[in-house]
């Protein structure tokens, strides 16, 4: 039987083969822990195994579905299997509104409206008055409008802003001057 020494240690004999087999073991221990954690080449990006994907990736993949698109002379519809895409277009730009001293801006459901000069004051509909989403409140018949706060109007049934004196809105959405 053999018997290692510490001569034998110096010289490597014993080192050598317990350092390559820790390092055979790391190796293997690395390669099923990466399975095991789903580690695998066969995910596709954007899938619901992986749904993070680069904005890059999205806009070349909305690129090339509207060349095919664009490439087909049928109108069929695409087919299911496919993935879908969504087109969104931008919202609509604010417009600037003048109302006079003493008139009224009755607005439709969603308007956004946001006072630049002037005072006005909240005209409550028969549902209640408007949303002041900067300050997280709700407006109520005759409350003030702060300058530079973002009022919305839920739903379309009379409510609006009654000017103080001659003001200046910016309104995204239906309204109507009265």
């Amino acid at each position: 039987m053999y018997r290692w020494s510490l001569r034998d240690m110096k010289r490597g004999r014993i080192v050598i083969p317990v350092f390559v087999f820790c390092l055979a073991a790391v190796f293997i221990a690395v390669f099923f822990l990466g399975q095991a954690s789903g580690a695998s080449s066969t995910r596709v990006p954007g899938s619901e195994s992986d749904p993070l994907v680069t904005a890059s990736w999205v806009e070349a993949k909305i690129n090339e579905r509207m060349r095919g698109l664009s490439g087909n002379a049928s109108t069929e519809a695409p087919a299911a299997s496919r993935e879908p895409v969504y087109i969104t277009f931008p919202a609509p730009a604010y417009r600037v509104v003048s109302v006079p001293a003493g008139k009224k801006m009755l607005t439709g459901a969603g308007t956004e409206i946001i006072l630049r000069s002037g005072n006005a004051k909240i005209v409550e509909g028969p549902g209640g008055g408007f949303s002041d989403l900067t300050l997280g409140a709700n407006l109520s018949d005759g409350a003030s409008v702060a300058r530079d706060h973002l009022l919305l109007s839920p739903k379309d049934d009379g409510r609006g802003i009654v000017a103080g004196s001659n003001t200046i809105f910016l309104v995204r959405g239906d309204y109507n001057i009265k």
